[in-house]
């Protein structure tokens, strides 16, 4: 005697659904292949890095000129967005000053956070377990921002090699994501 397996309408539109695994999988692949690229080209990754802030910046200008009529007053997100997408041109324009504006940036973040971390490791200190070490870290961190804003340049690689790190990374997790789809995808048949 033969047992008869019934497919039920939830595990049919889940094997439809994961039938494109492989899509993850190349994407994946491609996105992992960049990243090295970008490990292996700080420049490349640098220059990346300006292209990205600038997209985001143009992005968000465009974001907030479509969302402006919402507002009671638009004016203000009209001139939000319009600077918004004047400073993203610019940055488009200008790679190297977007670098170093965003070394600047990190670095006076890591030298204020730094110093935040430092003071609230003091005040709470007889509270804090382990207070050394998150004093520790606080002066670390300011260091890191002084140094950030010293050497801007060796913080812009710092930051492109992150970022090949992070499409790696990614890269790797989207095409495990692939084959786990797969694995339901053939465990539906």
């Amino acid at each position: 005697m033969s047992a008869a397996f019934t497919i039920t309408p939830g595990a049919q539109a889940l094997h439809r659904l994961t039938a494109r695994w492989w899509v993850p999988v190349l994407l994946g692949f491609l996105v992992a292949v960049l990243g090295v690229l970008l490990i292996g080209n700080l420049a490349t990754a640098a220059g990346a890095l300006a292209v990205l802030v600038a997209i985001g910046l143009i992005f968000d200008g465009a974001a907030e000129l479509a969302t402006a009529g919402r507002h009671h007053q638009g004016w203000p997100a009209y001139v939000l967005g319009g600077l918004w997408l004047l400073v993203g041109v610019l940055a488009l324009v200008w790679p190297g000053l977007t670098l170093l504006a965003l070394a600047t940036f990190v670095g006076v973040g890591f030298l204020l956070g730094g110093v935040v971390q430092v003071a609230a490791a003091i005040r709470a200190r007889k509270r804090l377990p382990m207070w050394g070490l998150w004093l520790a870290l606080g002066v670390l961190t300011a260091v890191a921002g002084v140094l950030a804003l010293v050497l801007p340049g060796l913080t812009i690689l710092t930051l492109a090699l992150f970022l090949g790190i992070a499409l790696l990374l990614r890269g790797i997790g989207m095409v495990w994501f692939g084959f786990s789809l797969r694995r339901v995808h053939n465990a539906t048949r």
